[in-house]
């Protein structure tokens, strides 16, 4: 193999295929990017067995071959090169040399026949859609995504057509079994969709869309049996989909609250910060004390001292006490872009929702905690 390119395209190729390789695997290949120079391209293609990237990028191509070599420090590599152009020669036994001027490596490679096959595809039906709109309903819902391997139907986002509503609309739901972020939107294209019961889409996959989503207003979509298919451009995100049923969400989220606070967004944030200074994983609750017009935030940590700070609050109901882990709030209220959000409750020990007018079809639920 032995080509040419240009550094600016081949690094936009490598951010992304690197951000998917394994960075630790008990399969070296898994960190390494595959190379294929065939017809004035190169492809690269990346894979974790359960999301893969493949990109393509012009290129002159001198002579064809394919080889696999360590994803970041390529990436690193490419990132530092001093000139706009630079060469790939594969030498014996797998050896990479990359020059640009007088800037000269020798990596290690793999051979291009232990990388994994990527998903297979064929005949889908690509639905074109807002790429903003996508992004921010992915946004706006994967910090709820649970991190616990054992939790495998809750390790990813939850994608259900709902045809019932006119226009059609597409929801994202996710929880971790500690709060749930939920947002639906009219996209009258998602009928197209090839799938009738709701998917759950892994997170990892959902991160790296999100990072592909940022360089276009339009992304084509396709579903096909166990595989989610994301194209924009040249570049290529498949995921296979998590084979489990996600739960009953709907009951969780609690009905006819009559205890309501509305509190500037901006301003509570910022006060969460400072209170959740002291709070270490053992203790990391805060309890907040509302009445009419201020709500009271309490943060106690034996190991360290306390904190408390007032905020004004608009407030219906009865006064209360209730407490939450504060991380779980900023979380929230970091991908709201409302100036003022509201929390329902129907008492201290029930669920709280959190929504915001200009946050339209989007809310999301956080359990108390005892403390």
């Amino acid at each position: 193999m032995e080509l040419t390119i240009q550094r600016d395209d081949l690094l936009r190729g490598l951010q992304k295929s690197q951000s998917v390789a394994e960075k630790r695997s008990s399969m070296p290949v898994l960190s390494n990017v595959l190379l294929e120079a065939k017809e004035q391209q190169l492809h690269l293609t990346a894979t974790n067995l359960e999301v893969s990237f493949t990109g393509s990028h012009e290129a002159k191509v001198t002579k064809e071959g394919a080889v696999t070599i360590q994803a970041r420090k390529f990436y690193e590599i490419v990132k530092e090169l001093p000139f706009p152009e630079l060469r790939i020669t594969e030498k014996e036994n797998q050896w990479v040399n990359i020059s640009s001027g007088t800037t000269e490596y020798n990596l290690v490679g793999l051979p291009a026949d232990e990388f994994p096959q990527v998903m297979k595809y064929e005949d889908v039906e690509w639905v074109e859609m807002e790429a903003p709109l996508l992004k921010e309903m992915i946004d706006k819902t994967i910090f709820a995504v649970s991190t616990e391997e054992t939790r495998y139907n809750l390790s990813g986002i939850y994608f259900e057509k709902v045809e019932t509503e006119d226009p059609v609309c597409l929801k994202l739901v996710a929880t971790d079994g500690h709060r749930l972020a939920f947002i639906q939107k009219p996209l009258p294209e998602v009928t197209k969709f090839a799938f009738d019961k709701g998917i759950i889409i892994p997170r990892k996959g959902m991160l790296e869309l999100s990072r592909l989503l940022e360089e276009s207003e339009q992304v084509q979509v396709a579903f096909q049996e166990n595989t989610a298919i994301f194209r924009q451009g040249e570049s290529t995100l498949i995921m296979r989909l998590i084979d489990g049923d996600f739960p009953d969400y709907d009951t969780v989220v609690p009905k006819n609250c009559e205890r309501v606070l509305e509190v500037d967004r901006p301003r509570f944030m910022e006060m969460l910060r400072r209170m959740s200074i002291i709070s270490t994983d053992r203790y990391r609750g805060i309890r907040c004390k509302i009445n009419a017009e201020h709500m009271e935030i309490i943060s106690n940590n034996p190991e360290i001292g306390d904190a408390r700070e007032e905020i004004p609050v608009t407030y219906q109901g009865e006064e209360m006490t209730i407490a939450f882990n504060p991380r779980y709030f900023m979380e929230i209220l970091a991908v709201m872009t409302s100036k003022v959000i509201s929390a329902k409750m129907i008492d201290e020990s029930s669920a709280c929702i959190i929504a915001g007018e200009e946050d339209e079809g989007f809310f999301s639920v956080v359990m108390p905690m005892r403390l």
